[in-house]
């Protein structure tokens, strides 16, 4: 487990450019000067790998890990001194060691981060059989640990800017969802506003305000006791159905209002309860829309379809006399031979004349009925 926690650490160090880093490569340079060794380098272990990450006088980017001079190291946790490579069986038929760049002395102390994990080494070495002094050993050692300072540092950096860079982007992502909602808020042609627990204005848009400042003369203000702009007879319904969304249920209600200059309007009034992240009730989220044209429709239509039953009552009831007495007449006619006494032909008039009233004030109706819709269309 704790082989697995230390390669999880060292995986945080590799995504850092570390080879480039001004501080690392001097530190380097140091080792290199106080150790009299032309190869100093930082490298780190994973479950695989070495990686050098910052060198001088060598030229070497990875090496399995298995034939590591510092995988001995981490396995130890202590300093490791090779004053001759050649007369130690741990790394003699090393391939640095018997090949490029021939190494000969190796020196290496461990990379201890903060945790206690050892996740890499600071060494030095010679292509010639070297040894250092206590002072030399006790310099690296210092070396090391500001290396490992100076990397858990810029570790910290990269996760602040990583955090900070996160928290811009949910900033903004959040800015950008206000910015969508008030601009569908904005949008409606519907009446909106947000109240507090009180009933006072926490927000509206413009169709709330623009009605207030029409209707009442004066500005709809954040903090306004929304109730005051309300109709008189309005208000017991609208505090019914206000406790009722606090309660967090949804309500609807509607009415007829004649605002003055606006005139009579028909309108849908919506309650429902806003909540807050921890699913409590905060506040009332209260819509109007006016719906006075289709009302208007709808009365039209009813009308219609009431003109329609008069119209199959006269149909049903009424034409029924004067066609039973016209079809009798003609009946009468045909029996005698197509030559009518004068009072067959009398009455058959007068059934004919009725006919012509009840069609004539079907006429009249429904032209006063067309005129009262053209004229409705014209009020509003």
């Amino acid at each position: 487990m704790s082989e697995t926690v230390r390669v999880q650490a060292v995986k945080q160090f590799e995504q850092l450019n570390l080879q480039l880093d001004n501080e690392l490569q001097e530190l380097v340079a140091i080792a290199s000067e106080i150790c009299d060794t032309p190869i100093a380098l930082i490298s780190l272990l994973d479950e695989h790998t070495q990686w050098i990450k910052v060198s001088r006088g060598i030229n070497i980017e990875s090496a399995p890990r298995q034939i590591s001079f510092c995988n001995h190291i981490i396995q130890s946790h202590n300093v490791l001194i090779i004053p001759d490579t050649l007369l130690d069986e741990r790394v003699a038929n090393h391939p640095l060691v018997l090949g490029g760049p021939s190494l000969r002395f190796y020196a290496g102390t461990p990379l201890i981060n903060r945790d206690g994990l050892v996740l890499g080494t600071f060494c030095v070495a010679h292509s010639k059989p070297h040894n250092l002094d206590k002072h030399q050993q006790m310099m690296l050692k210092m070396l090391s640990k500001q290396a490992m300072s100076i990397m858990e540092l810029k570790l910290n950096h990269q996760q602040l800017e990583k955090n900070r860079q996160q928290a811009e982007q949910q900033k903004q992502t959040i800015i950008n969802a206000e910015i969508r909602l008030r601009s569908f808020f904005e949008s409606s042609a519907n009446l909106h506003v947000l109240l507090d627990a009180s009933g006072q204005v926490l927000d509206y848009n413009k169709t709330a305000y623009n009605f207030v400042r029409k209707v009442h003369s004066t500005k709809l203000s954040r903090g306004d006791l929304f109730i005051t702009y309300l109709a008189t007879s309005f208000i017991n319904t609208f505090l019914e159905k206000f406790n009722l969304a606090l309660a967090g249920k949804k309500s609807y209600a509607e009415g007829l209002t004649n605002y003055g200059e606006l005139g009579e309007v028909w309108w849908e009034a919506n309650f429902a309860p806003a909540w807050n992240a921890v699913n409590e009730v905060i506040g009332v989220s209260y819509s109007l829309r006016n719906v006075t044209e289709r009302k208007l429709y709808e009365q039209q239509i009813l009308a219609q379809n009431q003109s329609l039953v008069n119209i199959a009552h006269i149909q049903s009831h009424e034409y029924r006399g004067p066609l039973t007495s016209i079809m009798g007449m003609m009946n009468l006619i045909k029996e005698e031979g197509y030559q009518p006494p004068v009072e067959y032909l009398k009455l058959l008039e007068v059934a004919i004349n009725k006919l012509d009233e009840k069609i004539r004030a079907i006429v009249i109706h429904v032209n006063n009925r067309d005129l009262n819709n053209e004229s409705d269309t014209k009020l509003f």
